[in-house]
């Protein structure tokens, strides 16, 4: 007998349920009778681990960036031209510069750059954290009261590649800009820290530090009674239904610190969703039509933290976070979602008024009093021009520098090639990103810094400065704007002879447009003050299926989709940055290779991605296997293979590996999504008790 809509749409989403490990899916294992009404617990405690499978590094941290260690032939900019030309030919020591400064000795003016010393550094491990989640309930007539606590703790240390910013104290001052908890020591692998808010996370229900955090991804108290469900307290939304993409489930953030989109794909986000504190009501209006309305506090996403294992923003680049500075800690996300069930067919319309989590990154003034140092000709002739010509109050260009983005410190970016480099590799425009670093910061110009047209004269520049500085940091601020969101979805389920492939199958569409969105970076692709926007379309079309293919085996589940976005990628970022081509890394010590033009992006038309999963269970549910895959049409893939084997009770060992290829297929990484993070091939284990 054929099953109704609602039946078959159940059947499918537990079926994808079976693949969470939340303690909250499972069977409660202690109830009693608790103040008078009934109590339950259950819970799980887990080993989890991601070992490295390949020798690539994750070139954002400062122990495995691409320019460690090799010798880069710097070409230092004549200022009085321009820029257009060079103090002196790239590769040669001369013993003067056009103007006259006392010259301690002629190695002042060695122009090979060799990124501080930084030493380069192997990590083995990705992640070795133990965790708890406790899901006590308790319920009277129509109030319960539900919650999840989870806790984990990573001891750090064995087999990471740890850089600590204390080792270089005595290098020019040391690294004394950002969050101390962020840069100034070892790395802080879970502490969410914002500017303003001193040494803990701003956000509620959650306690984090180096090693360990402990939140709250569920409190809350609920009301049910007949079609009205009411929750008030902490909690998540989740509207949609897409592994890899988020259409409708545009709610809340995501909590990326442990492993950014890489956690296992058929859980949907469940660990890194964000929680907000608000109220979300559910009512059924009649036998057709549900209305789901909520309103909560902006909760941002969390990215990992500089030289953690997934940080994904150079560590170069010191990052503010403005949230309490700015007064988003007290803004509120709000939305409305109306669906309805019309036999074969389900429409859905939203509407959702909300910070973007993601953020956009611009630049931000350094604050950071500091010199150029002394032990160079360029830093040694700034520093003079700053105390005679802008009579500073303190001694050399710190006054000034401290109005820019820039703070003189060890571990920066040390050439122009590097700045290239890495401002392709996460896909910035990095003539752009200059200029706007130099515009929009008028006291910039008081250094001779002004904007240029063309690469080389950028190029000169950057050395000029990179030479002055030994090393430069570079620093940035997210800030945070409001946008509304709309959305239209429908889903059809098919008929044809029972028990065939194409019975029951779930073809839905999800649509959403946005107007005046905000991106990852301001300015789409270079850093600028202002946040430019631009109308966004995304659209996800998901295909799936709940099959029994073998009476001996239980049902097959299978998921189609395929993803649209006109502007952004997956992250947020816009896609006018894509394309850049950086200048070629030339061999240690070599002072005349000539290397190739960088290229400014040349952006793509929309992105485009396809995502396929697979679930099995064997007979008895003792084995599971699952796979999942990730497609960039420009030539990035993410394969994800799972096992899941549970032997007895309620042990589980479960094992699954991340494959990323960002230059599957196409001429250029930099066109595709998976490129960016293609160095985290990795074996995830995870060995788990449930109680």
């Amino acid at each position: 007998m054929k099953r109704n809509f609602k039946q078959i749409c159940t059947a499918t989403l537990a079926a994808a349920a079976m693949t969470a490990s939340a303690p909250a899916l499972a069977q409660a294992q202690i109830s009693a009778k608790v103040l008078g009404g009934d109590f339950s617990l259950n819970g799980l405690v887990r080993l989890e681990m991601g070992i490295k499978t390949t020798s690539e590094q994750n070139q954002y941290n400062q122990g495995s960036y691409e320019f460690n260690g090799v010798g880069i032939a710097r070409a230092p900019g004549n200022p009085l031209t321009g820029w257009n030309s060079t103090l002196w030919p790239s590769g040669q020591i001369i013993p003067g510069l056009p103007i006259s400064i006392p010259l301690p000795s002629a190695g002042l003016l060695s122009d090979v750059s060799y990124r501080g010393n930084v030493p380069n550094e192997s990590a083995t491990m990705t992640s070795h954290a133990l965790r708890l989640e406790v899901s006590p309930a308790l319920t009277w007539g129509d109030f319960s009261i539900v919650s999840r606590i989870r806790a984990l703790y990573d001891p750090g240390g064995m087999g990471y590649a740890d850089f600590d910013a204390r080792d270089y104290q005595s290098v020019n001052g040391g690294i004394s800009g950002g969050h101390p908890a962020l840069y100034h020591g070892s790395p802080n692998y879970y502490g969410y820290r914002v500017d303003g808010y001193g040494d803990r996370s701003p956000i509620p229900l959650e306690w984090s530090g180096r090693n360990y955090m402990v939140d709250f991804p569920a409190l809350f108290l609920q009301y049910n009674n007949g079609p009205m469900t009411v929750r008030v307290g902490n909690q998540s939304v989740a509207w949609g239904q897409a592994i890899f993409f988020r259409v409708f489930d545009t709610a809340n953030g995501l909590d990326l610190r442990r492993k950014l989109i890489l956690d296992r794909a058929l859980e949907e986000y469940a660990d890194e969703r964000m929680s907000a504190l608000g109220i979300r009501i559910g009512y059924q209006l009649n036998e057709l039509v549900h209305l789901d309305a909520f309103g909560q506090q902006f909760v941002p996403s969390i990215l990992p933290n500089p030289n953690s294992p997934y940080n994904v923003i150079p560590s170069q680049f010191t990052a503010h976070d403005r949230y309490k500075e700015g007064g988003w800690d007290d803004k509120l996300n709000y939305g409305l979602r109306v669906k309805g069930e019309f036999g074969q067919f389900s429409l859905q319309a939203m509407a959702m008024s909300r910070y973007n989590p993601m953020g956009s990154f611009r630049w931000s003034k350094s604050g950071v009093d500091k010199a150029l140092p002394n032990t160079n000709a360029l830093g040694l002739l700034f520093n003079q021009v700053c105390n005679v010509v802008y009579m500073t109050s303190t001694p050399g260009c710190g006054q000034i520098l401290a109005q820019t983005p820039f703070e003189v410190a060890p571990a920066g970016v040390f050439s122009a090639e590097e700045w290239f480099f890495y401002a392709h590799e996460v896909r910035l425009d990095a003539l752009e990103a200059l200029n706007t670093a130099i515009s929009d910061f008028p006291e910039a110009g008081k250094l001779f810094a002004v904007p240029v047209d063309n690469m080389q004269a950028a190029n000169n520049q950057l050395d000029a400065f990179f030479f002055a500085g030994e090393g430069l940091h570079g620093h940035i601020e997210r800030v945070y704007r409001r946008e509304n969101v709309f959305g239209l979805g429908g889903t059809y389920l098919t008929e044809a002879e029972p028990g065939s492939v194409f019975d029951q199958i779930i073809i839905n569409l999800e649509v959403s447009y946005t107007p005046e969105r905000s991106f990852a970076y301001s300015g789409f692709k270079d850093l600028r003050q202002e946040l430019l926007t631009s109308d966004e379309v995304m659209a996800a079309l998901v295909v799936e299926k709940y099959h029994r293919f073998s009476q001996g085996f239980p049902a097959t589940y299978l998921v189609g989709q395929y993803l649209y976005r006109s502007e952004s990628d997956l992250v947020d970022r816009h896609l006018s940055g894509y394309g850049g081509t950086p200048g070629s890394v030339p061999a240690p010590n070599c002072l005349t290779c000539p290397g190739q033009q960088p290229q400014a992006p040349k952006g793509v038309n929309g992105a485009h991605y396809l995502a396929f999963a697979a679930l099995q269970p064997f007979p008895d549910y003792i084995w599971e296997l699952s796979a999942a895959v990730l497609i960039d049409v420009r030539g990035g893939v993410l394969v994800q293979p799972n096992a899941k084997w549970k032997p007895r009770g309620n042990f589980t060992l479960d094992l699954y590996y991340n494959y990323l290829s960002g230059n599957a297929w196409g001429s250029n990484r930099n066109n595709n999504l998976i490129s960016t993070i293609d160095h985290a091939d990795e074996l995830g284990v995870r060995i788990g008790y449930q109680f």
